[in-house]
């Protein structure tokens, strides 16, 4: 049925989770793999969750690895490439997620701490990342149908979440399991791909999801960029005006006998206000505009439309933070370039010397 769909199809279904879900950077998965070679297989399961976006509470049960038709606990699992008759799964690591008909709505108080059911086969540790990949679908089931989705119940867009959710690289290393069996000088060897999705639409998803979470990316990286710009332009600025404080307040002590006219009528024009603290006032504003907007760019690895919306606020207040740093500067060199020609070399030298201390 999949392997008749379109990359046009695809980006279709993407696009439209995309406006729901946003993308994700990629997820770090080694810490969850890790998680599962020590047999922390809840741990690793409740990470995955947490990584998607679910606040719910996983519980987890285990059945045998070997199923036969009259096992009482057997089950079927929606991750699988297939499935034989009984429902078994035809290879070897298997999962199901019970997902409940009046599942809570994503967001809401009532979906925090929601027990979820998990089945997994005993030997889901035996390759951690095919386990991540297979419970990383199972688990967008959940949130699909948390958010009361009418593709809840499509292993294509459930296919997909994973992938705009930053999970893309490990089930791209976790989507195909082989095994080996040995017969005599016979070796067979057996492919299984979990999902639903063919090799070349999987590789458009990645490669288009990619492409957008560069796009964005490198947006960040300018805003980040930004900040590192501006707090330099601050710092100087600073400067400026402590050296424009620090000769004003000189001559007001030590007046000079000898004055150009329109130094003199400036000089008087500044006693009408006191510049450093408006400027240093500026500058505080600025500082504040710079440490909000970094502390978001630290933070984001979720593009919604509210980040991006966000992201790209924050460049433009960075960029006219920027222009009112250079407009500050400007001003208090020239005054500070006016006044220094009435302060004594010595001074200065003096005043230089303790500045670096």
């Amino acid at each position: 049925m999949y392997n008749r769909l379109s990359n046009d199809d695809v980006k279709s279904a993407l696009d439209e989770l995309i406006g729901c879900l946003g993308i994700k950077e990629k997820v770090p998965s080694d810490d969850l793999t890790c998680l599962l070679r020590k047999k922390d297989v809840e741990g690793c399961t409740q990470g995955i969750a947490a990584r998607l976006g679910l606040p719910i509470r996983v519980n987890l049960s285990y059945v045998g690895k070997d199923f036969k038709p009259g096992d009482a606990n057997r089950f079927r699992s929606s991750a699988l490439a297939g499935t034989d008759s009984a429902g078994r799964g035809v290879a070897s690591i298997t999962a199901q997620v019970s997902v409940p008909q009046h599942l809570p709505m994503f967001g809401t108080r009532g979906l925090e701490n929601y027990p979820i059911q998990v089945r997994v086969s005993e030997n889901c540790d035996a390759d951690p990342d095919t386990f991540v990949a297979i419970m990383a679908h199972e688990l967008s089931h959940v949130l699909l149908s948390s958010l009361w989705s009418k593709h809840k119940d499509s292993d294509l867009h459930t296919d997909l979440v994973p992938i705009i959710l930053g999970f893309g690289e490990v089930v791209r290393k976790g989507r195909k399991a082989i095994e080996h069996t040995t017969s005599g000088n016979i070796t067979t060897t057996r492919t299984t791909t979990y999902g639903y999705l063919t090799d070349a639409q999987f590789g458009f998803a990645c490669s288009y999801v990619a492409g957008l979470v560069e796009g964005y990316s490198h947006e960040k990286e300018h805003l980040l960029g930004l900040v590192g710009q501006v707090q330099g332009k601050a710092r100087e600025a600073l400067r400026t005006v402590a050296a424009f404080r620090d000769y004003f307040g000189y001559l007001d002590i030590h007046p000079p006998a000898r004055m150009r006219k329109e130094d003199a009528e400036r000089v008087v024009r500044l006693h009408g206000q006191d510049w450093a603290r408006e400027w240093e006032s500026r500058i505080t504003a600025v500082g504040r505009s710079v440490k909000t907007a970094e502390e978001f760019g630290l933070r984001l690895n979720h593009y919604q439309s509210s980040a991006i919306e966000h992201l790209r606020t924050h460049i433009r207040t960075l960029e006219a933070a920027s222009e009112e740093v250079d407009r500050i500067t400007a001003a208090a060199e020239k005054d500070e370039r006016m006044l220094r020609r009435y302060v004594s070399l010595i001074w200065r030298l003096r005043r230089k010397w303790h500045a670096k201390v």
